[in-house]
């Protein structure tokens, strides 16, 4: 397995991922980027994509599976620019507002390690300019690109792997799916 990036730079922005342990009031949380890409929005310019797990956390609700046997769930949220700008290695969860409705919310199933490699595949995606973080314009067909491009990405994953215990960090090559 690859050593986690915590910092990514495209063309149309950049990401840092908040280090480990900045939230541990929110035990499901296994990995969150605030992405700042001011060409996707006029008005706001910061999103949040984070992983969370489904698993049952004791002392926490079940979580709400919008299918038997999803796993996890991505979420991109944009970020309220009142309360901004947000840094990723000074945000806490008390801090960080987002606006509604929340951007995307895709659950799938996979193992924790495949989904932050998901996430971060993600976040590359948005600040290169492939996967769009903002839905105002058109949320259903931004939605289901995303959900594309999760389901893809994460079946071609699992394709490239020699045991399917072992958790792979594909780099995608050109022609491939985008996160």
């Amino acid at each position: 397995m690859t050593t986690p990036l915590d910092e990514l730079t495209g063309d149309l922005g950049t990401a840092r991922r908040v280090p480990d342990g900045a939230f541990t009031d929110r035990p499901a949380a296994l990995t969150l980027w605030i992405i700042t890409a001011p060409a996707w929005h006029p008005l706001w310019f910061q999103y949040s994509l984070s992983v969370v797990t489904l698993a049952d956390i004791p002392e926490a609700p079940p979580a709400i599976k919008k299918f038997p046997g999803a796993t996890h769930e991505l979420l991109v949220m944009a970020l309220n620019p009142d309360h901004g700008p947000y840094d990723a290695h000074t945000v806490r969860s008390d801090t960080l507002h987002h606006l509604t409705p929340i951007n995307i919310a895709e659950q799938f199933t996979t193992s924790d390690a495949d989904a932050q490699q998901l996430a971060t595949l993600c976040v590359r995606a948005v600040v290169d300019g492939r996967l769009n973080p903002e839905t105002a314009d058109a949320p259903e067909r931004i939605r289901a690109s995303w959900s594309q491009a999760i389901e893809e990405t994460l079946d071609h994953a699992s394709h490239n792997r020699p045991d399917s215990n072992t958790p792979t960090a594909p780099a995608p090559a050109p022609g491939e799916p985008p996160c």
